[in-house]
């Protein structure tokens, strides 16, 4: 299926690694430029030294936390299809939580809009399933929760110009990530983790980006306002 993003310019903040490196690669995949940032230039070069094979594809050192920063890169940019906020602090600190996850984010989104000038732009914040049951901290999970009500909210508000809907992760595996350090740590508590899944395993960061280059694209283009949980049932058994 053609997703229709040849030409289009997407814009994702912690592109480097991660399900963030993962929904890089694959909106260049379907021949879209791709406009990426994270803050360390180390794993900014890496990342694009595995993208080596595309020529539409663009990375910016920045700190998203930095307003003027990012509206800066922005204007450099020009015209936003679709934007994926992708930044979280991953803490247990309120302080980090509020001004990286909360603030950060509201504050790019809002410097985005008047940015989104072409036909059918959408904003796919990239949440958690923390927003809808507690498996970590309370500053974590009630920032999440927050955000999903506010991208809600600009769904209304933009209806009929802006698509805003949340892709809503559940347990990740990927090299370096938080779970990829617990099963090198506790194998026999990660083992049980995975048992314990609907699927016996957990989701792949391919399988996160799929979702959401899909609700991205016009292909969607009658999804606004909703939170697609990519978790293999693991919500579902949690309600149990």
């Amino acid at each position: 299926m053609d997703l229709n993003f040849k030409g289009k310019n997407i814009v994702i903040t912690g592109g480097s690694t991660g399900i963030g490196a993962t929904m890089v690669k694959t909106f260049l995949e379907e021949g879209a430029n791709v406009y990426f940032c994270g803050r360390s230039q180390e794993k900014l070069d890496l990342a694009l030294e595995n993208l080596k094979d595309f020529s539409n594809v663009f990375a910016k050192q920045l700190d998203v936390t930095k307003e003027a920063d990012f509206k800066a890169w922005i204007a450099e940019i020009g015209a936003v299809d679709v934007f994926v906020p992708n930044v979280s602090a991953l803490s247990g600190s309120w302080e980090d939580s509020i001004e990286v996850d909360l603030l950060a984010t509201v504050k790019n989104i809002e410097a985005v809009i008047p940015a989104m000038t072409n036909p059918n732009p959408a904003v796919t914040f990239i949440g958690s399933i923390s927003a809808t049951i507690t498996d970590c901290t309370s500053a974590y999970a009630s920032i999440k929760a927050a955000l999903t009500q506010y991208v809600y909210s600009l769904s209304k508000e933009h209806a009929g110009k802006i698509r805003f809907n949340t892709i809503a992760p559940g347990s990740t595996l990927f090299p370096g990530g938080g779970w990829d350090g617990y099963r090198i740590s506790a194998p026999t508590e990660f083992k049980a983790k995975e048992d314990a899944h609907p699927m016996g395993r957990l989701a792949s960061p391919q399988e996160v980006a799929n979702a959401v280059v899909f609700i991205s694209s016009t292909r969607a283009s009658y999804i606004s306002g909703e939170v697609l949980h990519i978790d293999g049932g693991e919500i579902a058994t949690a309600r149990l």
